[in-house]
């Protein structure tokens, strides 16, 4: 008999091994609901609700009101969801209608915030994504209650327009922060309020004022860290005041709101060391969201609202017509 080569009889093993796995594979495939292709392209829909930004921050406004109305395990289920998926929105028609603009800024392409801009996802399947994350908050709300059902109304025009190209209240001085303030502190407050049955009382609005106020530090803060990448492509309230004066802004919203918290904690006779725990958080969450931007201002000589001294060739100015002059966004004051 014919001696077997070992090197042929380990070859014809390994190729039955490869068509067993082949096989395995197919089989797989065949039976997985998702193809990798599919899989990513679902992955870059979820991208863009961009949860990181705010998962842990502002639902808590919707779920505070809707705690102290007293409302039911269901019924504080109910608002979580419901502005879950209305925070969701308002940062998917945010990259919708941001698109064309985040395309012009290779960092924003490259940290994939805004799939949309990048060509990732479909304007039809974008459209398809907000009329879902809209549809159920006002299904849930108006099983909840009429009264916070129409404030939910109110709070997705807001979202809306914030964003949509032909009002653009991000846009407009002011209103930016105005806006900001409403649709992310205060009507999430009260529609969650409303939506467990809650009567407003003084307390009541003097707690969503204080929501108010810090929704619209958390807009100046942002800005105050765009701020060289906001100049020349888009109008904010800072890139008209400055960086310093969007700082002594914001300084100063952080001081009312710990009034407007030690207001409440007398109202609510709570215990004063509650109060200034809330009073002490008010004052560290700016300070550090803006901590890159102290010590970069804190050195620069007077550079805002046409003070900028454009006779120092290290600090490079370009002048914009009808506006004051703007640092050219190579200057080494920028965000670092």
């Amino acid at each position: 008999m014919k001696p077997v080569d070992p090197d042929y009889r380990s070859g014809v093993r390994s190729q039955d091994a490869a068509a067993g796995f082949e096989k395995v594979d197919k089989g797989v495939q065949e039976f997985s609901p998702l193809k990798r292709g599919e899989r990513q392209k679902m992955i870059d829909y979820l991208r863009m609700l961009r949860i990181k930004d705010w998962i842990k921050f502002y639902p808590l406004f919707p779920l505070a009101g809707a705690y102290l109305a007293g409302g039911g395990q269901g019924q504080i289920l109910f608002v979580l969801i419901a502005y879950i998926c209305l925070i969701s929105y308002a940062f998917v028609v945010n990259n919708y209608f941001d698109a064309e603009i985040d395309r012009q800024h290779r960092r924003k392409v490259e940290s994939g915030t805004n799939p949309m801009a990048a060509g990732k996802v479909g304007e039809r399947g974008v459209m398809l994504l907000m009329f879902v994350l809209v549809s159920i908050p006002l299904v849930l709300s108006i099983r909840l209650d009429t009264t916070g059902a129409l404030f939910v109304v109110i709070n997705l025009l807001l979202l809306t327009a914030y964003s949509a190209r032909c009002v653009r209240l991000k846009e407009r001085y002011i209103l930016d922060a105005v806006s900001h303030g409403l649709m992310f502190g205060a009507l999430p407050f009260l529609s969650g309020f409303l939506l467990c049955g809650g009567e407003p009382s003084r307390g009541i609005i003097l707690i969503s004022l204080l929501f108010f106020i810090v929704g619209c530090e958390a807009l100046i803060a942002h800005q105050i860290v765009d701020y060289e990448e906001d100049l020349g492509s888009t109008a904010t309230t800072v890139t008209r005041i400055g960086q310093k004066n969007g700082l002594l802004m914001l300084g100063g919203l952080a001081a009312l709101s710990i009034v407007f918290t030690f207001a409440a904690a007398r109202l609510y006779q709570l215990s004063l060391a509650v109060a200034a725990a809330s009073a002490l958080y008010l004052m560290v969450y700016p300070t550090y969201s803006v901590r890159g931007m102290l010590n970069d201002i804190s050195h620069r000589p007077r550079a805002e609202r046409g003070g900028a001294d454009c006779s120092d060739p290290k600090v490079p100015c370009k002048p914009i017509h009808g506006q004051r002059e703007l640092r050219d966004r190579g200057s080494r004051w920028g965000f670092r």
